[in-house]
């Protein structure tokens, strides 16, 4: 007798543990895949959609979240993406890198949902694994991976996704959703609707798979009435939370508050977005267009719809023919409004790589079937393999996506040039913390184009009373400088630098420039003394700051600095430096010339070493009281240091105007 095989030797568990070895590298290879592109996405600070978000959530009553999420039917705006932002900010306060990782690990989860959702469709490992290839990543949608505020597209997905998986599980077993199934299902519904209005053609999905793969028969009314009920009756629920979730959203309280969400429901708005989200998905770059694209024209978009179609109908594949209803059916909640970015296509996307992977499959199937009828026994054991044609086919995907991708894929933005982080980390510096209700004038700011500087520090400070006035900000923002009140602080933005000001005088501050000083009686006016407080304030550029204790900075050859004139009458310019002898042997007599208010002052030349004291007098005309007076020199031989070749002038001291009979 033949002694008896262990199970585990069996061809089938061999055949099993091959399936899934695959399966795991398959998805191990999807998300390398996908985080080469991407990762640097998590390093990312907080956007303005980011701020915006989070500043609306935070300034609602966590009431009004909770019951916006239990009543989706409410006007509440995207009430998931709130549990997202308002937990993490109780938990980790200000900080971005919390939220980027729980947003990257959900487009991770997302991969593998998506992969099953492909598999299930196409009732093949093959093609969900090529498809989630296909769907993982795609160049034109950098918005997607390096914003969080695209969450509400990603939790959408999850959602949407994990509900129709319930559902077609469910069907693959012969069976309808029972009770706890549908309430899974329902509960998955409304998540999707509180991430996003996208998840609004969730049952017309579902009634698309039951029309598409368990027909009705057209030809009995009693027949389709009863299919309605039975193989319908889950389409149907879901559209009555559909029904009941449109009103408020789509009224006057809800997201239409806003013009840039009202749709136009018409076929030139149709076009003009279709044709834009296909530029997208073909990778037509266009610098010139407002989005960055070259939308398709009706014709092309006709077109393409004609060849897509006519494929699905030559391969007489259901799977494909639904992949490519899915993309249009589930863009069309942003179909009708104003044209977006295209990380929009997030959810409808899945469709057209559902759509590419049944057509590959199915060229790949035909290929090697001609290939194995020209060659007989001429093919070798390993190419007649499944597995091996199915790893070809997907590696070789993975290549030609992976070369377009790369090609057209813009670089990830430097998080050290954010001007969310740097307007966060110089005020961290300037004052950790501020007193609530705390009155803040910016003459300039690096949000100037937005209200994003009050949504900032409102979140950074906590403080929902702080009072913030943007001079060059958005209309709203701004107040006649005739009109501004006293504040409590005044900034500029210069250099991603924020320098405050004297707040003594609002209007004398911003048109003179005037630096706050920890010393009133070394406020900006005609003289300034290097180690002295305040000294930094006089300075416009080429001086090489350094220590403030120091009694004397280097300039470079065209230092040039800045007072508040008082009056004009009798003044003279004077400026003391210190001149080395080791300089001077260098450049010979120092020529300088001297400037003020960009007129010629005077021509002098510097022979010896030491301290040197230079006047002259400058005429009463040139000088003026209403604006900043500046001095610059030019140093025509400067001394070129050796280390990193700066170009050095004098070592400064002290320079201003003052009366003839005063001197520094």
């Amino acid at each position: 007798m033949r002694p008896a095989v262990p199970i585990e030797d069996t061809p089938v568990r061999s055949r099993d543990k091959s399936v899934a070895l695959l399966t795991v590298l398959g998805a191990v290879f999807v998300a390398c895949f996908f985080l080469f592109f991407t990762w640097r996405g998590v390093l990312v600070y907080y956007t303005g959609d980011d701020l915006m978000n989070l500043y609306g959530y935070w300034t609602q009553p966590v009431s009004a979240l909770v019951k916006g999420n239990l009543f989706f039917w409410t006007p509440y705006y995207r009430p998931f993406g709130g549990i997202i932002y308002r937990t993490l900010f109780a938990i980790v306060g200000f900080n971005p890198y919390p939220e980027y990782i729980i947003y990257y690990s959900a487009m991770l989860l997302n991969l593998w949902l998506a992969y099953r959702l492909f598999a299930r469709l196409g009732a093949s490992r093959e093609l969900g694994a090529v498809a989630v290839l296909l769907w993982a990543f795609h160049g034109k949608f950098d918005y997607l991976y390096y914003n969080g505020g695209s969450m509400y597209d990603v939790f959408c997905f999850l959602f949407f996704s994990s509900a129709f998986l319930i559902y077609l599980r469910a069907r693959a077993q012969g069976r309808f959703l029972g009770v706890w199934g549908t309430v899974g299902f329902l509960a998955c519904l409304i998540c999707a609707l509180n991430s996003k209005e996208m998840g609004v053609t969730l049952p017309v999905m579902v009634m698309l798979y039951e029309l598409l793969f368990h027909a009705p028969d057209f030809g009995s009314v009693r027949a389709m009435l009863r299919w309605l009920f039975r193989e319908g009756r889950t389409a149907l629920l879901g559209a009555l939370c559909v029904l009941i979730y449109l009103p408020a959203k789509l009224g006057s309280s809800g997201i239409a508050q806003n013009v840039d969400y009202i749709p136009r429901y018409t076929l030139a708005r149709w076009l003009e977005d279709t044709g834009t989200f296909l530029g997208y998905v073909l990778y037509r770059d266009n610098p010139a267009s407002p989005l960055n694209v070259q939308p398709l024209t009706p014709l092309g978009i006709v077109l393409f719809c004609a060849v897509l179609l006519a494929i699905a109908l030559w391969l007489r594949s259901r799977v494909a023919f639904f992949g490519l209803l899915f993309f249009f059916l589930a863009a069309l909640p942003v179909s009708f409004i104003p044209a977006r970015l295209g990380f929009v296509l997030y959810l409808p996307l899945a469709g057209l790589a559902l759509y590419g992977a049944a057509c590959l499959v199915a060229f790949k199937a035909s290929f090697g079937k001609l290939i194995s009828e020209a060659l007989g026994a001429g093919v070798p054991a390993w190419g007649r393999s499944p597995y091996w044609s199915a790893i070809a086919l997907f590696l070789g995907t993975a290549l030609v996506i992976g070369t377009i991708d790369y090609r057209n894929w813009p670089q990830a933005p430097r998080p050290e040039d954010s001007r969310y982080k740097i307007t966060e980390s110089e005020f961290s510096r300037l004052y950790p913390t501020l007193p609530r209700g705390s009155k803040l004038l910016f003459v300039h700011s690096a949000m100037d184009d937005n209200w994003d500087m009050v949504f900032l520090l409102r979140l950074y400070y906590r403080d929902t009373n702080m009072f913030l006035t943007l001079l060059n900000g958005p209309p709203p923002q701004r107040i006649p400088l005739n009109k501004l009140p006293h504040y409590d602080h005044i900034f500029d933005y210069v250099d991603r630098h924020y320098v405050e000001l004297d707040n003594t005088d609002p209007v004398a501050s911003i048109k003179l420039h005037l630096l706050k000083v920890p010393n009133p009686s070394y406020a900006f006016g005609e003289t300034m003394t290097i180690g002295k407080p305040g000294a930094g304030q006089y300075i416009v550029k080429d001086v090489l700051v350094g220590d403030p204790k120091s009694d004397g900075y280097w300039t470079l050859d065209q230092p040039e600095l800045q007072f508040r004139l008082a009056s004009v009458q009798d003044h003279v310019f004077r400026e003391r430096f210190y001149l080395p002898l080791d300089t001077l042997k260098k450049t010979g007599p120092l020529i300088v010339d001297f400037y003020v208010n960009g007129r010629h002052l005077d021509q002098a030349h510097f022979a010896k070493d030491g301290e040197v004291t230079y006047e002259h007098p400058v005429p009463e005309e040139w000088l003026k009281t209403n604006d900043l007076t500046t001095v610059r020199m030019l140093v025509h031989n400067p001394y070129i240091a050796p280390r990193d070749h700066a170009r050095l002038g004098v070592l400064l001291r002290a320079a201003g105007f003052s009366p003839i009979a005063i001197t520094l």
